[in-house]
């Protein structure tokens, strides 16, 4: 998960009663850079306007542009309204990529980890983090499982991107301008803009052995 900056008016049709309007998607689309902001996938083929806090009928939460999120079509039926209470990306007090570990698992049919940085965690990290552990790992129906298949997928070919980065790092003989190569992917991956970005972050963070091998790395990837 990653912040957002909600710096955009409401869009007029909201005060008609009308959310699923294109000039609402205009809008949020780029203040989320295109990503779900629940699973950070990008260039979604299913996006859906999500309810942060289900509606359940209530106008004023179902037209609320506090409340509207940009999101793909599985993390929206995952979330459903059975996920309440949760960390909220656009309030800028909280740092919610820090909150949350994301650690990728050596094989894409195998269990992402998703698990509270801190050790006293906050209850909307605790059920934040339930509700990605479902967005990532959950197959508990015949399309959920293909969903989830084509989700590893697509964040295991920008993982590859990462490790080439870090293999070079980690290789003594690289040359320097290789180095810097690798540097600047990081740089790029790490970024909220990149799809995936908050496994990138979080296994640069975890990663004692790169920084061993190559500490100035640390003050060059501000994460």
């Amino acid at each position: 998960m990653f912040n957002v900056s909600r710096v955009a008016p409401a869009p007029a049709c909201l005060a008609d009663k009308v959310y699923n309007d294109p000039s609402v998607i205009a809008i949020l689309k780029p203040m989320f850079f295109g990503k779900c902001y629940l699973c950070e996938q990008i260039d979604l083929s299913d996006p859906e306007i999500e309810h942060f806090v289900p509606h359940k009928e209530d106008d004023a939460l179902k037209f609320d542009w506090n409340n509207l999120f940009y999101a793909c079509g599985r993390c929206n039926s995952v979330k459903g309204a059975r996920h309440i209470n949760l960390l909220n990306c656009t309030d800028s007090s909280i740092n919610v990529t820090m909150e949350i570990e994301h650690i990728l698992p050596g094989m894409s049919t195998e269990r992402v980890t998703i698990r509270p940085h801190y050790p006293t965690p906050s209850q909307e990290t605790i059920n934040t983090v339930a509700l990605l552990d479902d967005c990532y790992n959950l197959k508990n129906t015949g399309l959920r499982g293909i969903t989830r298949e084509n989700l590893m997928e697509s964040i295991f070919d920008y993982y590859y991107e990462y490790i080439n980065a870090r293999r070079v790092l980690i290789t003594r003989t690289s040359l320097p301008v290789k180095v810097d190569e690798a540097i600047e992917t990081l740089k790029i991956m790490c970024k909220n803009t990149f799809p995936f970005s908050v496994f990138w972050i979080w296994h640069f963070k975890l990663d004692t052995r790169l920084h061993e091998l190559r500490p100035e790395v640390l003050n060059l990837i501000n994460v």
